[in-house]
């Protein structure tokens, strides 16, 4: 018992967003089910089972959704059933595996975030425009439901990130066909649309993660007040050190010439925003074969180095 926990213990400790995130989802899964399963006994076990509903899936209509503003994070975290979460966390594992390493798990977490909250503003805009034009006969709410949950809108956001990163990588799908990443993304965002509600909640996460690469790529990141929370909420159980032992850092320059033409990358070197940022308009452009093995570790070593 002692060893499974500290198994779940380790991702956190080590800083896995991707490990984090995907226990997470899952002991909110598994939490949800054990809570409903013990009120089930209960009188008013159907009402209490409807009232955490209530409170974890995100309510379109604006009136009911003021009340409860949390549900545009908590609803990120919920599924309907197993196979919801294991095709979503099954999704996230491939795509979030490359987004953490080539941008570091900070950013993921950004993504992840971001992907849920911008997605999520956006169906409610999408639900009470679509219900303004009902009220007119124009259309109809009949494909459109008042709630969502589920990870899937962060995942997608997660998906396009990868696919703004890297749009000319390639994978063995199923083992079989090798195909691009991008077109992969883009047969399920599609795909999504069978169920109207589904694929506006999709195309909000994909809008979202595709353009938190654009404007990081141009020295904005989106995401900096998740990573101020983030460092500040680690820094309440973060142990202090007794010695802290200061940090060498190297020019570009100054690494090279000590690594005949930089080669092999100096133990205390970390590439600074401007050298990353140009890093990846060159996989945008060319894709990641098209790197140097210098501007591989430079990217390799971005993604490991902990502010």
């Amino acid at each position: 018992m002692a060893s499974f926990i500290d198994d779940i213990k380790a991702p956190f400790k080590k800083g896995n967003t991707l490990i984090q995130l995907m226990l997470i989802n899952t002991g909110v899964f598994l939490s949800l089910i054990i809570i409903n399963f013990i009120f089930s006994f209960t009188p008013n076990g159907d009402r209490i089972s409807e009232l955490l509903s209530s409170n974890f899936d995100l309510i379109a209509p604006v009136k009911q959704f003021i009340r409860k503003p949390w549900t545009i994070v908590t609803y990120c975290f919920t599924h309907y059933g197993f196979l919801h979460l294991l095709f979503n966390m099954l999704t996230f594992f491939w795509f979030g595996t490359l987004v953490q390493e080539f941008i570091g798990s900070r950013k993921l977490l950004n993504i992840y975030l971001i992907g849920g909250i911008l997605s999520g503003l956006f169906y409610i805009t999408i639900y009470n425009l679509i219900a303004l034009a009902n009220q007119s006969g124009s259309l109809n709410l009949n494909n459109i439901t008042p709630t969502i949950l589920g990870a899937s809108a962060a995942v997608y956001a997660v998906m396009f990130a990868a696919v703004a990163l890297l749009p000319e990588y390639e994978f063995y799908l199923f083992g079989i066909v090798l195909i691009k990443i991008r077109y992969v993304a883009w047969f399920f965002l599609i795909l999504s649309f069978i169920m109207p509600s589904s694929g506006i909640s999709h195309l909000g996460g994909a809008i979202s993660g595709y353009f938190y690469i654009y404007f990081l790529r141009r020295g904005v990141d989106l995401g900096s007040p998740i990573e101020a929370v983030s460092e500040w909420w680690g820094r309440l159980w973060r142990p202090k050190p007794k010695v802290k032992i200061p940090q060498r850092r190297y020019s570009e320059t100054t690494v090279a010439s000590k690594n005949n033409g930089g080669a092999n990358l100096d133990p205390n070197y970390f590439p600074d925003q401007d050298e990353v940022d140009a890093i990846l308009d060159k996989i945008g452009k060319s894709g990641y074969e098209s790197l140097t093995k210098e501007e591989k570790q430079k990217l390799y070593r971005a993604s490991q180095k902990k502010d």
